[in-house]
């Protein structure tokens, strides 16, 4: 295990930046009158305090400058997510039409993809950098829309990032992609892990879209950025669909029954899963802790398949998406709230 030290340090500084930061954060706020004020559409009864996702991006972003070297590609994903943070802010302040907040995540994209930020397995540009901007952007988009119930974005985030992180420390021999790799996941687990102090159990601030924005983002750019044992299909595809498999199935199974019911996938709803599983009698706090445990097996799986032959690789994914299926089948059957356009 001695190869995990180098997330030592990132992580330990995000952490106690975050842990720190929101609170005052969440001082100011609200004495701006920056708040998430409850509607139909939301789980909370009364205003909480936003600019969460500041104190992410801030415990993040101070980690990777203290312990990360200035390669071209860490600067595209601190820039790009800040270029994000601030998008999501003005949307969480004023409001945004979606075309305009696509628009941004498509250039937050095109700036880590320019820096040098994207997947390899297809061999050839013309399609691994229209590849990657729509999986960043994906991935960005899936990130924002889990963050609706406390602790569960930021929650998935830490699992998330922990797991490239350890996956990527276990081949810093692969190349110096690896190292830079492993500092980002580790800072960005470290700020998830602080802002979830605040935010899992009776919460007391929001993220925002400031927040799960940049959430997405760097995750993204970081399964594009590491090297999964080798530039195959298998791994370069298959490890980080494993690790991000709750965001892609809770956005897949939104928009696909929203489409069914003629409603647009981008407005906001209690119809994701985790509305789901609540309305079939499940508190708050144990829809999270079992999308936690969803998320934790699924990453688990992921460092297996690091490790193994092709055919077993292809086993594990086979699995998982049985798994995936027969929780959509039993979901899309669960009471549901209808969905209230904004």
């Amino acid at each position: 295990m001695s190869y995990l030290v180098p997330m030592l340090k990132p992580g330990a500084i995000a952490l106690l930046s975050s842990l720190v930061l929101v609170p005052i954060l969440r001082s100011f706020a609200l004495k701006i009158q920056f708040v998430d004020l409850p509607d139909s559409r939301k789980v909370h009864a009364r205003p909480l305090a936003l600019l969460g996702g500041v104190g992410i991006y801030l415990s993040f972003a101070l980690a990777v400058g203290f312990t990360a070297s200035l390669a071209l590609p860490v600067q595209g994903i601190v820039t790009g997510a800040g270029l994000l943070m601030i998008l999501g802010l003005i949307d969480d302040r004023y409001g945004m039409h979606p075309l305009i907040k696509l628009l941004g995540q498509a250039a937050a994209a095109a700036l880590v993809i320019a820096c040098g930020v994207k997947v390899h397995f297809l061999q050839t540009p013309y399609l691994n950098v229209p590849f990657t901007l729509l999986w960043v952007v994906g991935i960005t988009n899936a990130f924002n829309l889990l963050d609706n119930m406390d602790g569960l974005s930021a929650g998935v985030a830490f699992i998330s990032a922990s797991a490239f992180g350890v996956i990527t420390a276990r081949y810093l021999f692969l190349g110096p992609e690896q190292v830079q790799t492993v500092v980002l996941a580790a800072s960005l687990a470290g700020a998830c892990l602080g802002f979830l102090r605040y935010n899992l159990y009776r919460a007391s601030i929001f993220m925002g879209d400031a927040g799960s924005m940049v959430l997405g983002f760097v995750l993204a750019s970081l399964a594009a950025l590491g090297s999964w044992h080798s530039a195959t299909i298998t791994t370069s595809l298959l490890i980080p669909v494993l690790i991000l498999a709750y965001p892609i199935f809770d956005t897949t199974l939104v928009t696909l029954l929203r489409w069914q019911r003629g409603v647009p996938f981008y407005r906001g709803g209690k119809d994701h899963s985790s509305h789901r599983l609540a309305n079939l009698g499940l508190s708050k706090l144990e829809v999270v802790l079992l999308i936690y445990l969803f998320c934790l097996t699924h990453a688990l799986a992921a460092v297996l398949v690091s490790s193994v032959t092709f055919r077993l690789a292809l086993m594990a994914l086979f699995m998982s998406a049985c798994t995936l299926f027969i929780f959509g089948m039993v979901l899309r059957k669960a009471p549901l709230d209808e969905v209230r356009v904004e």
